[in-house]
């Protein structure tokens, strides 16, 4: 009777661990959104006059994904990437003698493949690590010299990034995910800037960044289908 017990309980368990994986052959599909703006108000009286300045700045992220589970809770794909970023901007009342346009947003464009590791704690809740790498184009704007005409520059680069995240399961095939942000690296290599005259010779302009990036303002929140599981 004790075998029996011990056996039946072994095989619980063995089903609760399968449960709580992802079976090699299944395919995902899915993405992850994130918004936020951030607004600011200043305010003063000075010889019975009120001052007021209003600065807002906003940053916005969707990333599509597709995968393959070539492994139990393994998964390879490729993923696009598209985010914009609004600098703050600010307004002021009164208003001033000259005023300057609003910057359209800086946009980067992203492509490239990543891995993806799921470690289940239940059958509904886990974590995922996700390593993701590739190649990316950005347009950006900025005042000429800190005046009111407005300049456009071009870039492109490879990325890297590490992003841990939580996952939860309402049901098998629907994964639904949050994180705030990773670890990741970048580099850029920007044309010259039109509307500030002629390029100097051997003009260039790169960046390296290497860094960690947490927070609120990189929320984002996700929803994957598993074909197969």
């Amino acid at each position: 009777m004790k075998k029996i017990f011990l056996l039946g309980l072994l095989a619980l368990s063995a089903e609760a661990i399968q449960a709580q994986s992802i079976g090699a052959g299944t395919v995902s599909l899915g993405g992850s959104v994130g918004y936020s703006r951030d607004k600011s108000t200043t305010s003063g009286t000075y010889n019975n006059q009120t001052y007021s300045t209003e600065t807002t700045s906003s940053q916005f992220h969707f990333t599509p994904s597709v995968g393959y589970f070539f492994a139990d809770n393994l998964a390879i794909g490729l993923s696009l990437g598209y985010s914009s970023y609004r600098e703050p901007y600010s307004t002021y009342t009164p208003a001033p003698g000259v005023v300057r346009a609003e910057l359209d947003p800086t946009t980067v464009v992203r492509v490239g493949p990543y891995v993806q590791y799921y470690k289940m704690f239940t059958e509904q809740f886990g974590v995922v690590g996700t390593l993701a790498g590739g190649f990316q184009k950005a347009k950006t704007y900025d005042y000429v010299n800190n005046g009111t005409l407005i300049s456009e520059q071009k870039g492109s680069g490879l990325y890297a990034g590490l992003t841990p995240s939580i996952v939860f399961f309402p049901i098998p095939k629907l994964g639904l995910s949050a994180s705030i942000g990773g670890l990741g690296y970048e580099s850029m290599d920007f044309d010259y800037p039109t509307n500030a005259g002629n390029a100097p010779s051997g003009y260039e302009n790169k960046t390296n960044t290497l860094g960690a990036n947490f927070g609120l303002d990189q929320l984002q929140f996700g929803g994957t289908f598993y074909f197969g599981r």
